[in-house]
């Protein structure tokens, strides 16, 4: 899966990241500034070392203001993209940042995150040079050889916010190679 490549097929039909909103000071992304800390509460599992890979459905994606044709073209392009292979290293000094970053294939930041055993939710800011650029929220259970999550993505269309939402599913493969 290469989920880098699936956001900007969406993107083909006129969708662009939206990543500010309107009151910032109440934003995820405030709280990531270099001013305030993130809230980060993580009492969870994390993956052990290993090779993973992962595998993306497409759960929801509303587009106001595309027409259905080319709301259908976006769904069957970004399916097309995450069914491509995504396969990461998950090292034993690896973060949870770096472990979502390597999922998502973007570089990540936790804005908000709290994890409790094998639940997890949060949000992280993530950028890429061909995908995933913007807030992600994040919710799923996590365990010592894989993960399920639901990932949240706001888009701005000409008519308004859109919203894409996946669900990542990583397993461990084996050892590192």
């Amino acid at each position: 899966m290469r989920f880098t490549h699936a956001l900007p097929l969406i993107a083909l039909a006129a969708l662009t990241a939206c990543g500010d909103d309107v009151d910032e000071a109440l934003t995820d992304e405030a709280l990531a500034s270099e001013d305030v800390a993130p809230v980060i509460e993580d009492n969870g599992v994390m993956p052990q070392p290993g090779q993973y890979t992962t595998r993306i459905q497409l759960v929801e994606f509303e587009a106001p203001g595309l027409t259905e044709d080319a709301i259908a073209e976006a769904r069957t392009e970004f399916e097309a993209g995450a069914a491509e292979e995504n396969s990461y290293c998950v090292t034993e000094d690896l973060t949870r940042e770096q472990w979502l970053s390597e999922m998502t294939e973007a570089d990540c930041t936790l804005s908000r995150f709290t994890a409790d055993g094998n639940d997890l939710e949060g949000a992280m800011t993530c950028n890429s040079d061909i995908g995933l650029n913007g807030r992600v929220e994040i919710s799923g259970r996590t365990a010592e050889s894989g993960s399920n999550l639901q990932m949240s993505y706001n888009l701005e269309t000409a008519a308004g916010e859109g919203t894409v939402v996946w669900q990542t599913v990583a397993e461990r493969t084996g050892d590192c190679s």
